[in-house]
């Protein structure tokens, strides 16, 4: 064809080449709106207004959303546009705001467990606000801080201790604390508390400056926009002060808990959606099919949960048998969930749609279409 360059049509090339300058107009406007926000988040700093302005945020989505209407525009393609950039702007002025706080500088921290992943992310976390961070962790790995060998010979040293290792030897490690009385403020950031409750009360008996934290989150997250930070009072009302503060400077969700409270809360959140998405995963490892060839010819619905349940079953297997089995309340929320399970397949059986349908309404009328408890 005349006017091809290697077959394609000189106006399927010029359009393709304008369609790279606006991509990168694209990325060149974003890079300007980032430097904008660093500028907004100095400002927020120095008046010390909070990272995040939800009336704000819902203004730039609904004006956006208009916008895109007039534009022919599909407005969730604008809604999910925005959305994203927010949240990558909270992010970086989070990390800038972290960096300038300096709250731990001068100070001193040790990451017990600073070598596996939310250890890793509580070490690095320290480090930005300024704490000059060692680890203990006899798994032994690269890292850019200082090992400590023998931490109870050193717990003198530290104006922090966090406490990062896995659930079984954490109420051991705790106990040991308790019997050496540090001077710093311990906590640590276990996803269950009540097999560390001896523990963590023997601290508070002790004397020490002791609370629990419990990051709603992995090891991946930069930004904290969005993510919910637990705090658990064990008798020490100072430390818990002291502990929020660490993420003063964050956009995260702080939320207060007693020990009883947390764990109950942590049967659903956590112990139910994992065994769900761990339960999921195992019938269709077990059904004989491709996974491969369900995923080419399946709804949007199956694709979602699949990757889920492949983030959930790519998790250290472990831990979750330590969430399931350390947590007193999970035969009860097992019980429950059983039950639901019969109650809709109980309907099908017996070809008795409207109570299948009455089920179904009673779920959306609880938790909403967009995943929000009425």
């Amino acid at each position: 064809m005349p006017g091809d360059k290697a077959g394609v049509p000189a106006r399927l090339e010029e359009l393709r080449r304008r369609l790279d300058e606006i991509d990168g107009a694209i990325v060149d406007l974003i890079a300007e709106r980032q430097a904008v926000v660093t500028e907004i988040g100095d400002i927020k700093l120095r008046l010390g207004l909070p990272l995040r302005h939800y009336e704000r945020e819902r203004e730039v989505i609904e004006r956006g959303m208009r916008r895109a209407e007039r534009q022919g525009i599909s407005r969730s393609l604008a809604r999910d546009i925005l959305e994203s950039l927010i949240h990558h702007s909270l992010g970086n002025q989070e990390q800038h705001q972290l960096v300038q706080s300096e709250h731990g500088a001068g100070r001193r921290a040790l990451v017990i467990g600073g070598l596996g992943r939310m250890g890793g992310w509580m070490a690095r976390f320290l480090d930005t606000v300024g704490y000059r961070v060692d680890v203990s962790d006899p798994a032994g790995g690269p890292t850019p801080f200082q090992c400590i060998d023998d931490w109870a010979a050193a717990v003198d040293d530290y104006d922090l201790i966090a406490v990062a290792v896995t659930l079984r030897p954490s109420n051991a490690i705790l106990r040991r604390l308790a019997e050496l009385r540090p001077r710093a403020l311990v906590f640590d950031i276990g996803s269950l508390k009540s097999p560390m409750r001896e523990g963590l009360l023997a601290l508070k008996n002790a004397g020490c400056r002791v609370c629990s934290v419990h990051p709603m989150f992995g090891p991946d997250e930069i930004g904290l926009s969005g993510r919910h930070i637990l705090f658990v009072d064990v008798g020490d009302r100072d430390a818990v002060d002291e502990a929020r503060a660490l993420f003063a400077h964050t956009a995260a969700e702080c939320v207060e808990l007693s020990l009883e409270e947390h764990d109950e809360v942590m049967a659903w959140v956590l112990g139910l959606s994992h065994l769900v998405n761990i339960a999921f995963a195992l019938a269709l490892a077990e059904s004989g099919e491709a996974v491969p060839l369900l995923k080419s010819i399946s709804s949007s619905t199956f694709n979602a949960q699949l990757r889920v349940a492949a983030q959930v079953v790519g998790e250290n297997p472990h831990l979750y048998y330590e969430i399931q089995q350390g947590n007193a309340l999970t035969d009860a929320v097992v019980d429950r969930f059983r039950a639901a399970l019969e109650r809709l397949a109980g309907a099908v059986r017996a070809e008795d749609e409207a109570s299948f349908t009455e089920a179904m309404q009673l779920a959306r009328r609880r938790i909403g279409a967009n995943g929000e408890t009425a």
